[in-house]
């Protein structure tokens, strides 16, 4: 067995994570040359080389295989005392982070989590809103508000609410679209990836609309709609309150979009991280209205 601190170990999990050597050193604040150096020091303490990259994808080799879960282990046991260690702690002060994704950052939800930061002021609030739903196992966040189905076996899940999405125009585009019901030159903002995916046109009343472009990322959609780039099925908490758009569809609820509040089980006695999840769980419904697409009225074509 290969003698190796911690450090390195992690580097190299960081290194197949990322797939390169520029996005772990990044992720480290340290140069790409310096995280190739130790990759190449732990593949000469292993006496073999770790990993192979064929055709642009990284391989692991069995030396790195070897390397890899003991990586693992060793990572999931210091996350792990890290967890526990946190969750025993029951001071109403210090940093607490909520991961939200990024159409959740909406001003009637950052006015409830401001409302905690005023009767909690001790608590350093951090908020993480992305397109990619932060790792609570690794930490990445303490709680979390995630669309889905139902948690995962090791996560404490609080089910809050249904939400719905609708189709959206802006207002010049609307009128077009009112005016030609063969909807000439119309045509879709898709967030799939390509057609054969596309299957969600299909209950829609535009099912035939050709796709203009398409864009994975919710926010930029939502400024395409306004810029008139054409019409985009997106959640209405984000777009109902929108005055340069138009709701053209009755709002749908479909699977996997229940909003749920989450933590890791190991979690769940930390004083800042039940009383965030207290908060939140008692004050969000004021918002359910909008998350249920009830606040807006649909305009027919």
């Amino acid at each position: 067995m290969i003698q190796s601190d911690w450090n390195d170990l992690r580097l190299f999990l960081l290194f197949l994570r990322t797939g390169s050597t520029r996005r772990a050193a990044e992720v480290l604040g340290i140069s790409h040359s310096t995280v190739a150096r130790r990759l190449d020091a732990l593949s000469s303490i292993a006496e073999a080389p770790l990993y192979l990259r064929i055709n642009g994808k990284l391989q692991v080799t069995n030396s790195g295989q070897e390397i890899l879960n003991t990586a693992r282990n060793i990572e999931e046991e210091m996350l792990s005392l890290e967890r526990r260690t946190f969750g025993r702690n029951q001071e109403l002060s210090g940093p607490v982070v909520l991961s939200t994704g990024d159409v959740l950052s909406v001003p009637p939800i950052l006015e409830i989590l401001n409302g905690f930061r005023t009767k909690h002021p001790n608590i350093d609030l951090r908020l993480i809103t992305s397109f990619s739903l932060s790792d609570l196992d690794r930490r990445e966040a303490d709680l979390a508000l995630r669309f889905g189905e139902s948690p995962s076996d090791h996560l404490i899940g609080r089910k809050l609410t249904h939400t719905a999405r609708a189709i959206y125009a802006s207002h010049d585009y609307f009128k077009k679209l009112k005016a030609d019901p063969a909807f000439e030159g119309a045509g879709w903002i898709s967030f799939s990836p390509d057609v054969s995916s596309e299957t969600w046109k299909k209950s829609t009343p535009f099912r035939s609309l050709p796709t203009n472009i398409r864009i994975t990322d919710m926010r930029t959609q939502q400024v395409a709609c306004r810029s008139g780039l054409g019409i985009v099925m997106l959640p209405c908490v984000l777009c109902d309150p929108d005055p340069e758009l138009v709701r053209i569809s009755e709002p749908e609820f479909v699977p996997r979009q229940d909003l749920w509040l989450l933590r890791h089980a190991e979690l769940r006695d930390n004083a800042k991280v039940r009383a965030l999840s207290d908060h939140i769980a008692a004050e969000l419904p004021s918002v359910y209205s909008l998350l249920r697409g009830e606040t807006a009225q649909t305009k027919q074509i």
